[in-house]
């Protein structure tokens, strides 16, 4: 951990904060405003090399996005992370040789193997650790602790409870979370259940194997809310202030959509039938909520009707102005939405956007993303949040 990451991550003054969805090979969504986000920046300061991690402080993420959090913690533009995400896609959504399984096999097995996938992100991470002086921010990565049932928001915060040794009551130390690998960390995060084997890591605190999974099978697939909280509670070290002027939150989707089923076909359902059913509808389910709770604490420029009884979500959390300034990008995966963009997709194809893995599409996610990006606009990144290293022409650190 750089002495320069430390002394940013305590200095005073506004914050500003980063958080990408999971969502498989929709991140493509994601991406597309991301590239439109840093085109605006660099425009703004009018530095031709500025990439993400220069103007936010942290960048969380949960799953696909906890990948595009770490490349861009790291100092990766976003062209040089699209291009390695889509060789990943290609790569890690091959699916398994279950020849000689049979359908049994085929059924219980995973739909994918994990070696391509854990090559790619060792290739591209090494084996920096949490610790590593390559981070140019912070970074919250989510992932499901199922042994213990619990979130762990993996964070590169010096002062965080869990990040440096401590010695125990029997004098024994106690490794921190420094230590993590952070290729492992990402192979946890993006563990999704019938996708990807669990990973079994040794948790490095008590000596004692952990087994992660995907940060999406938690309440926090949107880890928007989740990073608020890392940015302001007890435990993480960081203790930023709250206030519209103080906390700037940017919250970007993979695509959103409705999984529902038709009356007669639920009349048939049997057990498996409904927890394919019910399993990504809680997932939507705990997404909008954070989507509603952060614009009841904001006065968002991007709030969207929650529904047709709540609105945009009136009256706002500490007055007029709200508790933070929150921004939230996300796009419609349907038809009507599409045609807004000038795409014309028919009813298989917008079926076929909705699967995390099925790479056939990238394409047309790459013809979304090139649209979307004018959603972005600098009215929704205030002045006030400008970092004071890019007014300040001397105080510039760009190369």
């Amino acid at each position: 951990m750089s002495n320069d990451l430390s002394t940013r991550l305590s200095q005073r003054g506004p914050k500003r904060l980063l958080a990408l969805d999971g969502g498989g090979i929709r991140g493509l969504v994601t991406l597309g405003y991301l590239k439109a986000l840093e085109s605006l920046l660099r425009t703004r300061y009018g530095k031709p090399h500025l990439v993400l991690c220069d103007y936010f402080d942290v960048i969380g993420g949960t799953s696909t996005g906890s990948l595009i959090a770490t490349l861009i913690a790291l100092g990766r533009c976003v062209s040089e992370i699209e291009n390695l995400y889509v060789g990943l896609a290609g790569e890690a959504f091959k699916l398994k040789n279950y020849w000689g399984f049979g359908p049994v096999g085929r059924a219980l097995g995973s739909k994918f193997d994990t070696q391509p996938l854990e090559k790619i992100l060792h290739d591209a991470i090494g084996d920096a650790r949490l610790e590593s002086q390559d981070f140019r921010s912070g970074l919250m990565v989510v992932v499901k602790r199922a042994d213990t049932a619990s979130v762990w928001p993996i964070v590169n915060f010096p002062a965080a409870k869990y990040f440096q040794d401590r010695e125990r009551p029997d004098g024994a130390i106690s490794l921190g979370n420094r230590h993590m690998l952070v290729w492992e960390i990402l192979r946890a995060s993006t563990a999704a259940p019938t996708y990807f084997q669990a990973k079994h890591i040794d948790d490095v605190a008590v000596k004692q194997p952990a087994v992660l999974l995907d940060g999406g099978v938690s309440a926090h697939n949107n880890p928007a809310l989740l990073l608020l909280m890392a940015a302001t509670l007890d435990g993480f070290g960081l203790g930023w202030s709250m206030g519209a002027d103080q906390l700037l939150l940017c919250s970007m989707g993979t695509g959103a959509f409705e999984v529902t089923a038709q009356i007669e076909a639920l009349s048939k359902f049997n057990n498996l039938n409904w927890a394919q059913l019910l399993a990504p509808q809680l997932i939507g389910d705990s997404m909008e909520l954070v989507e509603t709770i952060l614009q009841w604490m904001s006065n968002s420029p991007t709030a969207r009707p929650i529904d047709r009884l709540i609105g945009t979500v009136e009256p706002t959390l500490g007055g007029e102005g709200g508790l933070i300034h929150y921004v939230r990008y996300n796009v419609r995966l349907d038809s009507e939405s599409l045609r807004g963009l000038d795409l014309a997709m028919d009813a298989e194809q917008v079926a076929k956007l909705h699967d995390m893995d099925n790479t056939a599409m990238i394409p047309q996610f790459m013809a979304i993303s090139s649209k979307i990006g004018a959603q972005v606009a600098d009215a929704h990144f205030p002045r006030a949040f400008d970092p004071i290293w890019l007014r300040l022409e001397s105080g510039s650190n760009f190369s």
